[in-house]
C-alpha cells in the first residue's frame, strides 16, 4: 500500500499561457511578412510586397505589446520594451521601400534597410541579456530564501525556464547576426564577412532553440517547435548563398533566393504559432 506522501503525482499538461488574440496577430503578421517576400520573388521593388514587408512586423510587434503582461510577469518590462522596439526596427528596416520600392537602387536606402534590421537584431540580443541578468536575480533570491513559495513549496512567482547556456547562446547568436547586417551598412555593396556573420549567428540562435527543445516541445508541442527550428535553418541557408556570391545586390537574380528562404522561414513561423493556438484549444478543451 502505497502512501500519499509518497504517492505518485499525476503530471497534467498546461495549455500555453498566450491568448488566442495574440497569437493569431503574430501568425498573421509573420503570414504577410512572408507574402511580402513571395510576392518579391519574380519582382523585386513590387510595391505591394514591400508594404507587407512593413506591415508583417508592425503586427509582430502589436502583438507583442499586447502580451505585455504575461511577459512583463515573467522576464520584466525592460525586456518587453525592447522586444517591441526590435520588432519595429525590423518594419521600420523596410520602411524607405514600401514608400518608394527605387529606394532599393540607392545606397542611402540599402544603408537604411540593413541598418534597421541590425537594430532589431542587436536590440534583441540586449533583451536577452536582460533576460540573463533577471535569471540571475531569481536564482540569487532562491539561494538567499527571499523568493516566495507556494505551500506545495514550488515558486509562486513565474519563472524563466530557459537556462543560463540557451540564453546566452541565442543572446550571443543575435549579436553576431547583428554586427553582421552592421557591417552591410558601412558596405551596401556587401562582403563575405559580413554575410558569414549572419550565418553564424542565425546559426547559433537555431541552435539554441533545438537546445531549449524538451520543454517547448512540451509546452507548445514537440512538432510546432520542428517546424520552428527548421524555419531558423532556412534563413541560414539564405545567408548562406549571399555568403557564396557577396557582391549580388537587392535587385539582383541572386537576391531572389534570399528571399525565397525568408519567405519560407517567415511561413513557417506563421504555421508554429497556428499549431501552438491549436495545442492550447486542444488542452482546453
Amino acid at each position: 500500500m502505497t502512501s500519499k506522501a509518497t504517492a505518485p503525482i499525476a503530471s497534467t499538461t498546461v495549455p500555453p499561457q498566450i491568448s488566442y488574440a495574440v497569437l493569431t496577430t503574430a501568425a498573421a503578421g509573420f503570414f504577410l511578412w512572408a507574402l511580402g517576400w513571395f510576392i518579391l520573388i519574380p519582382d523585386h521593388q513590387a510595391h505591394v510586397g514591400w508594404i507587407l514587408e512593413f506591415v508583417g512586423p508592425l503586427l509582430i510587434a502589436i502583438a507583442i505589446v499586447m502580451f505585455v503582461e504575461g511577459l512583463r510577469t515573467r522576464v520584466g518590462l525592460a525586456p518587453v520594451i525592447l522586444a517591441t522596439i526590435a520588432a519595429l526596427s525590423g518594419g521600420v528596416a523596410t520602411f524607405f521601400f514600401a514608400i518608394n520600392p527605387a529606394n532599393l537602387e540607392t545606397s542611402n536606402g540599402v544603408r537604411f534597410g540593413y541598418g534597421g534590421t541590425a537594430g532589431a537584431l542587436l536590440i534583441g540580443s540586449l533583451t536577452l541579456m536582460l533576460v540573463h541578468r533577471r535569471k540571475e536575480s531569481h536564482l540569487k533570491a532562491q539561494l538567499d530564501h527571499t523568493y516566495p513559495l507556494c505551500p506545495a513549496g514550488c515558486h509562486c512567482a513565474p519563472v524563466i525556464h530557459a537556462s543560463f547556456g540557451v540564453v546566452s547562446l541565442v543572446a550571443s547568436g543575435l549579436l553576431i547576426w547583428g554586427i553582421g547586417f552592421a557591417g552591410h551598412v558601412v558596405q551596401p555593396e556587401g562582403t563575405r564577412f559580413a554575410w558569414v556573420l549572419a550565418v553564424i549567428g542565425s546559426a547559433l540562435v537555431t541552435t539554441g532553440l533545438g537546445a531549449h527543445f524538451q520543454h517547448l516541445g512540451k509546452r507548445f508541442g514537440r512538432a510546432a517547435i520542428v517546424i520552428g527550428i527548421a524555419s531558423g535553418a532556412i534563413w541560414s541557408v539564405g545567408y548562406l548563398l549571399e555568403a557564396i556570391d557577396p557582391s549580388a545586390g537587392p535587385l539582383s537574380s541572386w537576391y531572389t533566393y534570399l528571399f525565397l528562404c525568408y519567405g519560407v522561414g517567415h511561413l513557417l513561423t506563421a504555421l508554429t504559432l497556428v499549431m501552438v493556438a491549436r495545442r492550447k484549444f486542444t488542452l482546453e478543451r
